[in-house]
């Protein structure tokens, strides 16, 4: 299975259609689920950063684009299910992307804890442990 880059998601997503033509031709084919593509999950938080960053996108719509990645057929990222609820506690929560993918982590690794010293991460779970 072949690797997808930060920068073919983000033309796919923000890009100019006549600009980038064998992107969009790409992403037919992954959304046909007639070719699949590994996504790691460095890119998959780069490109968050990037729409941030960079577009300054909105996190709304940042978990919109990325909850659609997600759902693309030909899409293939190992933790996913993880991802999905790192989005859904974000979405929700507001606050750190990271934050929210130590605490999915945390809750589908049947309850192994954070050490953390932001107390931010309170309101997203319990499973935080201040190691002072």
């Amino acid at each position: 299975m072949n690797l997808i880059d930060t920068n073919v998601i983000l033309r796919y997503f923000v890009g100019d259609r006549s600009a980038h033509k064998g992107v969009f031709t790409l992403f037919s084919r992954l959304n046909a689920n007639e070719e699949k593509v590994e996504c790691t999950l460095l890119v998959f938080f780069q490109v968050i950063f990037v729409l941030k960053s960079f577009y300054n996108i909105s996190i709304n719509r940042i978990i919109e684009i990325m909850g659609a990645f997600i759902n693309i057929p030909g899409i293939f990222i190992k933790e996913k299910r993880i991802l999905k609820s790192t989005l859904t506690l974000w979405n929700n929560h507001g606050g750190d992307i990271i934050d929210a993918y130590l605490v999915s982590v945390s809750d589908h690794g049947q309850g192994r804890k954070i050490y953390s010293l932001d107390k931010g991460m309170n309101k997203m779970t319990q499973n935080r442990i201040n190691p002072n």
